[in-house]
């Protein structure tokens, strides 16, 4: 069960890291094509954010219940 909680972790990190990279890849190439076509970036940016945000809710509201 602890190598279960340490995945976790692990995973959240990974996701936030993404997260980051993909916002500042965003607001890069924004300002280098002049925001023309880059809703997909903003999409994909916000995905990441999503993930990130239910995977840490989720693991604190596991932690709460097993306590």
């Amino acid at each position: 069960m602890e190598s279960l909680k340490k995945w976790n972790k692990r995973s959240e990190k990974i996701w936030l890291v993404i997260s980051i990279i993909s916002t500042i890849s965003t607001i890069y190439f924004s300002f280098v094509d002049d925001f023309d076509n880059n809703k997909a970036y903003y999409l994909l940016t916000l995905m990441s954010w999503g993930i990130y945000l239910i995977r840490r809710g989720l693991s604190k509201r596991l932690g709460n219940k097993k306590q």
